[in-house]
């Protein structure tokens, strides 16, 4: 199986993954490699408009890994973290109130 729903082009017309996280199919270490090519392609985006645009930097090697490291990671977790926010949002007075 594949953690893939597809392949999208940003605007720079490259070729990104599509990560279905519904699918508990999906082998982890696709959805790692999945999740670390969309930031990559993310960080090579910022590179290219900080080769054009003064008030724009690129990320420094340091960055881009804590960036793609931090994408990944909450990837992984969507789920998990997914379920917590529902249960954090339910446990809130005025949504039970207002039927949020």
């Amino acid at each position: 199986t594949s953690a893939h729903a597809g392949q999208k082009q940003n605007k720079e017309g490259q070729e990104i993954p599509i990560i279905d996280t519904l699918d508990l199919q999906a082998e982890p270490i696709e959805i790692a490699i999945a999740s670390a090519g969309i930031a990559m392609s993310a960080i090579d985006q910022r590179k290219s408009v900080a080769e054009t645009d003064e008030t724009t930097d690129a990320f420094t090697m340091e960055e881009s890994q804590t960036i793609s490291g931090r994408v990944v990671g909450v990837v992984m977790r969507i789920r998990e973290l997914e379920g917590l926010l529902i249960k954090k949002v339910n446990d809130v007075k005025w949504v039970g109130k207002y039927g949020e």
